[in-house]
């Protein structure tokens, strides 16, 4: 438990300490593909491009954070 606590705060902590600049590109990508899945008629439809939206932004941060 305090093992998953310390990694939770050194994860944390990095992020704090990353660029601004790397997640304002992943945030501007993510609000995008948000604005074209929120005009597809059909609720699944909608629901699986959201969440091919956020299966986008997790690569795009890791991307950005790793750099591989």
């Amino acid at each position: 438990m305090v093992r998953m606590i310390l990694l939770s705060v050194i994860v944390m902590s990095g992020l704090v300490m990353m660029p601004r600049v790397v997640f304002a590109g992943c945030n501007g990508d993510l609000l995008d593909c948000y604005g074209r899945a929120a005009q597809i008629d059909n609720f699944w439809y909608r629901t699986a491009a959201g969440l091919d939206c956020e299966l986008d932004y997790a690569a795009c941060l890791r991307l950005a954070m790793i750099g591989a």
